[in-house]
């Protein structure tokens, strides 16, 4: 059912405010000028009432050319304010603001821009974060990449500072490399409007893969794993849904303080699979979390823990090229749960006849 648009009342009561003030205006004009002109053709400055056809005439003609001209300029002024503001936003001053109180029948206008300019300042500060926290994640580790590479030239190293440095070298190249792949798989990702290479795959078994390969982290940190996942056959891409799963990993494992825990379970019904991470971290305050998928945002402004932004931000598009969701329940000291919820449709028919005779026993 279509909704009815309502009139501009803000540009109804301005003209009509202006109409008033400028008849007024126009009606004192142009009895002036009947006035002269009355006095130049007979010498005697006759009132309105004595004229014939002159009066009426000179007043049409002077109402309308003042209303007309008043009108005009009125909303050039207006117009010309918006405009200066465009502008200036074209120009990159995302800060400029402009005050409806001073838009007259534009006020709607001025107040839009404003949201506008608002929203590309917020993009701005976005973007400027990421080039520093960008350019502080690649220089970090090319540095540490260069340095260890001219220690091991030195003489009289031992095999035990040798294999160290080797480690740190070769730690430091994989971020490099973790950080150049997700930026490249970003700029993929935001082009696409559908899953390429299809093929069905074990969901749960790529969970538990995922798991295995983060282990020296998560047992690094003490992390108690556990997992309730229902046996799935998806059909995907597998190497897109793998980045879902260890970026939410990941970011379990980073936020979660030692001896935590982090608890992954996988359900399925007729309409949607649903897999959660839970962990018992650090959690998120409501402003945290309203950005925490955002591209190119950390929580974690210290930059004490490492990231670049684009993990969850990755998850999302990913997920969303699905047609699914990616939300996230989370309070400070409370721990975090993510839910990735993907249709079943993407779900392989033998899995589903596997699941129906799993529900069909007694």
């Amino acid at each position: 059912m279509k909704r009815k648009q309502r009139p501009n009342v803000s540009l109804l009561l301005w003209l009509t405010k202006e109409f008033i003030i400028l008849s007024i205006l126009s009606n004192l004009v142009c009895t002036a000028l009947y006035m002269a002109v009355s006095w130049l053709l007979t010498g005697t400055p006759l009132p309105a009432s004595h004229s014939s056809g002159l009066g009426p005439l000179l007043f049409l003609i002077g109402s309308t050319v003042i209303l007309g001209c008043g009108l005009n300029y009125r909303f050039n002024q207006f117009l010309t304010g918006l405009a200066g503001g465009l502008r200036g936003v074209a120009e990159g001053n995302f800060s400029l603001r402009l005050d409806p109180r001073r838009a007259g029948p534009l006020a709607a206008a001025y107040e839009d821009f404003n949201k506008m300019a608002e929203e590309l300042q917020g993009v701005q500060t976005l973007r400027e974060d990421f080039i520093n926290s960008f350019s502080h994640e690649f220089k970090t580790p090319i540095t540490a990449v260069s340095g260890f590479a001219e220690l091991l030239q030195e003489p009289g190293l031992t095999e035990e500072e040798r294999s160290q440095y080797l480690q740190i070298i070769a730690e430091e190249a994989h971020r490099l490399a973790n950080l150049a792949n997700s930026t490249l798989l970003m700029s993929r990702l935001e082009s696409q409007h559908s899953i390429p290479e299809k093929e069905p795959f074990s969901l749960d078994e790529q969970i538990k893969r995922c798991t295995i390969l983060l282990s020296s982290a998560w047992e690094k940190k003490r992390i108690a794993f556990s997992a309730d996942l229902e046996p799935v056959s998806y059909v995907g891409n597998e190497e897109l849904m793998r980045h879902v799963w260890i970026n939410l990993l990941n970011n379990a494992i980073k936020f979660t303080p030692a001896g935590g825990e982090i608890t992954i379970r996988a359900s399925m019904d007729k309409d949607w699979l649903t897999v959660s991470f839970t962990d018992t971290g650090i959690g998120m305050t409501p402003e945290v979390k309203q950005r925490v998928f955002d591209k190119f945002y950390q929580g974690d402004t210290s930059h004490k823990k490492k990231g670049n932004g684009l993990g969850l931000a990755l998850v999302r598009q990913i997920v969303t090229l699905y047609g699914g969701s990616v939300e996230v329940e989370s309070a400070p000291d409370m721990g975090s749960t993510f839910t990735v919820r993907l249709p079943a449709h993407t779900i392989s028919s033998e899995s589903s006849s596997e699941q129906s005779a799993l529900h069909s026993l007694p």
